[in-house]
């Protein structure tokens, strides 16, 4: 029913993701961690990697549909089921990512270069420690742009799509791809299958993500041309888009050189910078950044619920 996909998303823009090793997202990570001792021992480092995606994927689905078979205990008048929600709150993140980048830019308007530099750690794969102002704003700026699918589109998508127990599979594989899908070092096989069904499972929300963006701008054609421009210079081929749409909306260039473990990754330059380049080091930007995710989010939420209603969809939570 809308009314507990409502109540889970306020629910979640009211406390964000708990900080528990109960958290299902944190289980997922332990379970991960079981199956890598068990599947990285494998000779072929790929197959070992498919294994896992395959034997994690089926594990969560099973407890998933399990625990759905308690949620006529947990039914309330007006449809609203306390099981449901639940579930369906731990799926979303969008409380948490924000208060993230918002911790970001207290500490740069504070001037405290190195506990911002370790505060954007906590959202970003690349090293940090070298970052100076501009480039731990734009730091913040991607995470804040690509946590618009993974943490909400995409989850919200398949919640559609197939009910909790698929959208749980989707978070199952994106967990895999933080963990494992790196394009070099040591899990560059091992994470190949995670990165590729990540991958796969994002490209329609992406898609639709562009939609929503778009949306939220105004159909701005300058947005639109930085998209179309900019979108595939990203190497993973979902991500650019929404990166390409807030570099075109703020006016800034994401993206470019970074260093991963000590290693320099040439990655191309998402979008242009139109600011001056003193405005590039202020903290504002990620202010604008945020407003924009939230008319996102909210564009995205109700077209969700509007879909859900007029197809008559009553299963799709189940």
């Amino acid at each position: 029913m809308v009314i507990n996909v409502v109540a889970a998303f306020l629910l979640d823009l009211i406390l964000g993701d708990p900080p528990s090793k109960l958290h299902p997202i944190n289980l997922i990570g332990s379970m991960l961690s079981i199956y890598e001792r068990a599947f990285y021992r494998f000779r072929w480092k790929i197959l070992g990697g498919l294994i896992l995606v395959i034997v994690s994927c089926i594990s969560v689905f099973a407890v998933m549909s399990g625990i759905l078979f308690l949620a006529p205990f947990f039914e309330l008048p007006f449809s609203i089921n306390i099981l449901l929600i639940i579930l369906i709150f731990f799926i979303f993140c969008n409380r948490s990512m924000v208060r993230e980048a918002q911790a970001v830019r207290e500490f740069l308007l504070e001037g405290k270069i190195v506990e911002a530099r370790r505060q954007v750690s906590h959202i970003v794969g690349r090293d940090t420690e070298c970052l100076d102002y501009a480039g731990v704003i734009r730091a913040t700026v991607e995470s804040v742009a690509e946590n618009i699918v993974d943490g909400f589109t995409a989850p919200l998508f398949y919640l559609m799509l197939a009910g909790i127990p698929a959208a749980y599979l989707y978070k199952t594989v994106n967990t895999i791809d933080s963990r494992f899908g790196y394009s070099a070092g040591q899990y560059e096989k091992f994470g190949k299958a995670g990165a590729r069904l990540d991958d796969a499972l994002n490209f329609i929300p992406a898609r639709l993500n562009v939609f929503f963006l778009l949306c939220a701008v105004g159909f701005n054609r300058r947005v639109f041309d930085s998209i179309v421009r900019y979108g595939r210079c990203h190497p993973s081929p979902n991500s650019g888009l929404a990166e390409a749409g807030f570099a075109g909306y703020l006016g800034i260039a994401l993206g470019g050189p970074s260093f991963y473990r000590g290693v320099l990754k040439e990655k191309p330059w998402i979008g242009q910078t139109r600011v001056e380049p003193h405005k590039l080091e202020d903290p504002r930007i990620i202010d604008s950044a945020v407003a924009l995710y939230w008319r996102v989010v909210w564009i995205t939420l109700c077209s969700a619920l509007a879909v859900a209603y007029f197809l008559n969809l009553p299963l799709m939570f189940g």
